[in-house]
């Protein structure tokens, strides 16, 4: 006899856990425990075995309904699938929350130990899991994850940080398709359009330089090793996690050579100003580092540098300037000078001279004079002038 809605809703629990087979999709029943809960039952062989899979509660889900799923599953038992079996697979695939914490302490750990990964790096891949992407995909499991869960993780943030987040999300996804939590070339993240973001310019003028200079000689409420810092980062243009990183053994004052180990070129020599050599021999070493943290055998870390500069950009009245902005400037401020690309590049470390060829359209002088110039040479070839004849001045 086959069940009815009626029938299901006037069953009683019994003194054991019971089954009412159904008489219109064989093997469907409705299971009944002592307790009085109710639940779907699907039985079926799968090589050669019985199989009991429970499909839903009761309450969860129509007769009907639980009749199509049962249907739909015996056809893949014919077909040589064991239900039950590819249910337990899948509930075996790790969360993303579980999958991350392997991707950041197993895997980019180990990079960090390796010299491929700095750790400020890996301190920020752990901020953009907590903060943006676990509270959005954390639960879900890492096979289920799609383009729309990826979308509701990169929707609500600014463009900076959706690319940010973007591009972590698809190194982590590539990663759990080489652990095989995933399908290969099923990376939910490849391909999503980068936001458009708008580059900064900002740098320091003269005014602002100065303000700065006076207020990190005067304000002696700022951290003695984060100003040291600040000035080294203005007058090297060394990016500030290049400054923090110096160690004492690397540093020669007598040559001025310094060996950055950990850049985003990899490790490099660099040469330091006489003046910068100057601050670094005024400087009593304290532990390891030149830009010493709390502890001897540790740097003093970024938030605490980037608390200084704010500190002393309210003091100079400064506004909306960052730390990077002093990298910036010096590369402004060479550009204008006449200075080329590749001694642009070479200046400050960077891998190729797109990032100068940037500063190096924004000087001033030196573009306009190049377009004076230029212009005068083409005015006097389309007049017919000759070398011999006079030219335009």
């Amino acid at each position: 006899m086959s069940l009815t809605e009626k029938k299901i809703r006037d069953a009683k629990p019994g003194p054991r856990t019971r089954i009412l087979w159904d008489g219109e999709v064989k093997g469907l029943g409705l299971r009944i425990t002592r307790a009085g809960v109710k639940s779907y039952v699907l039985s079926y062989r799968a090589d050669g075995r019985k199989r009991l899979m429970t499909l839903a509660r009761a309450s969860e889900t129509s007769l009907e309904g639980v009749r199509r799923l049962s249907g739909d599953l015996l056809v893949r038992v014919r077909q040589g699938e064991d239900p039950l079996e590819s249910r337990r697979s899948v509930q075996s695939q790790p969360t993303v929350a579980e999958a991350m914490q392997r991707y950041l302490e197993e895997y980019q750990s180990r990079r960090v130990a390796n010299g491929r990964l700095s750790q400020r790096t890996l301190k920020e891949y752990r901020r953009q899991a907590k903060k943006y992407v676990l509270p959005v995909i954390g639960r879900k499991r890492v096979v289920d994850v799609g383009r729309g869960d990826v979308d509701r993780v990169l929707t609500p943030l600014p463009p900076i940080m959706a690319n940010r987040v973007c591009a972590f999300l698809s190194a982590f996804f590539n990663k759990a398709e080489h652990w095989e939590y995933r399908p290969q070339h099923t990376n939910p993240a490849r391909g999503i359009e980068k936001a458009r973001e708008v580059e900064r310019d900002r740098t320091l003028s003269a005014e602002e330089l100065s303000a700065l200079g006076r207020t990190l000689d005067s304000d002696e409420s700022l951290n003695p090793s984060a100003v040291l810092a600040i000035r080294l980062a203005a007058i090297t243009g060394l990016r500030i996690g290049e400054v923090i990183g110096l160690r004492w053994d690397d540093i020669d004052i007598e040559t001025g050579v310094v060996v950055l180990r950990q850049t985003k070129t990899g490790r490099r020599i660099h040469t330091l100003p006489s003046v910068a050599l100057a601050l670094i021999a005024d400087t009593p070493p304290i532990g390891a580092y030149l830009i010493a943290g709390r502890k001897s055998d540790r740097p003093m870390d970024y938030s605490a540098v980037r608390r200084t500069w704010s500190a002393a950009c309210e003091a100079a009245d400064i506004k909306g300037v960052r730390l990077h902005d002093l990298r910036r400037t010096i590369m402004t401020e060479a550009a204008a000078l006449g200075v080329g690309s590749h001694l642009l590049r070479d200046m400050v470390g960077h891998k190729t001279t797109a990032m100068a060829d940037r500063y190096a359209r924004r000087a001033g002088a030196p573009l306009v004079e190049l377009r004076e110039r230029m212009g005068a040479s083409m005015i006097s070839k389309l007049s017919g002038l000759s070398k011999d004849r006079d030219m335009p001045e």
